[in-house]
C-alpha cells in the first residue's frame, strides 16, 4: 500500500515550490492540491514510504529557503486506511487499475494549456504593460484572483516588480530590501500579501 505525504503552507508560491522539490527529490505522486481556506495550500503526493519521506523532507527544505514562516505543517502517513483517499478532493476511487491507493491529478493537455494560457494573457492585456500598478494588480486579483494574478506579475521584470512593491505599504519588505530582491523573493511577498490580504 502507498504511502502519503502532506506539506500545507502559507500561499502559492511556496507549495509549488514544496511540490517542484518532491517530485524531483524522489518518486513520488502529486495527488492533490487544495486551498484549504485563509491562503493556506496543501499538496499532497503518494509512493512507496520511504520515497514519500525523502520528497517530504526535500520540500519542507525547499519552503524553508524561501520563507521559514511559509511552512505551516508536514506529515507522512506509512500506511493510509483505504477510506483516506475520499478525503483528498482529486481522488476518484480508493484503488485504481494498477492497485494504487490514490489516482493522479489528471495531467493537462497541450491544447488546453495553450488554450489557458491565451484566457490569460487576454485577461491580463488589459492592463498596460508599462503603466502596470498596485491598483491594476489589485483589480486582477478581484477580477480574475491571485493565481492568474501571479502569473501576470512572473512574467514582468525584476525591476518592474520592484517599482511595484515601492506602492505596497504593508509589505513584508520595504526601502532597500526591495531594491535588494531577485524575482524570487519579491515573488514570494506578493504571494504573502494576496494571501492574508481581504481586498473590498
Amino acid at each position: 500500500m502507498q504511502a502519503l505525504g502532506l506539506i500545507e503552507t502559507r500561499g502559492l508560491l511556496a507549495a509549488v515550490e514544496s511540490a517542484d522539490a518532491m517530485l524531483k527529490a524522489a518518486a513520488v505522486t502529486l495527488i492533490d492540491k487544495t486551498h484549504v481556506g485563509g491562503g493556506l495550500v496543501s499538496i499532497a503526493v503518494t509512493g512507496e514510504v520511504a520515497s514519500v519521506q525523502a520528497a517530504v523532507e526535500a520540500g519542507t527544505a525547499a519552503v524553508r529557503q524561501i520563507n521559514n514562516e511559509l511552512l505551516i505543517s508536514f506529515h507522512v502517513i506509512p500506511r493510509p486506511h483505504d477510506e483516506v483517499a475520499g478525503l483528498l478532493s482529486d481522488v476518484k476511487s480508493p484503488e485504481n487499475e494498477r492497485g494504487q491507493l490514490f489516482e493522479p491529478l489528471k495531467a493537462e493537455t497541450k491544447e488546453e494549456a495553450e488554450v489557458e494560457k491565451t484566457e490569460v494573457e487576454e485577461k491580463v492585456t488589459v492592463a498596460d504593460r508599462e503603466k502596470i500598478n498596485k491598483s491594476k494588480i489589485d483589480s486582477i486579483v478581484l477580477k480574475y484572483g491571485f493565481v492568474e494574478a501571479f502569473e501576470f506579475l512572473n512574467s514582468l521584470k525584476v525591476t518592474k516588480l520592484r517599482t511595484i512593491a515601492r506602492e505596497y505599504k504593508d509589505l513584508s519588505i520595504a526601502g532597500r530590501l526591495i531594491s535588494k530582491a531577485d524575482k524570487k523573493k519579491l515573488l514570494a511577498v506578493f504571494d504573502e500579501y494576496y494571501s492574508t490580504k481581504q481586498l473590498d
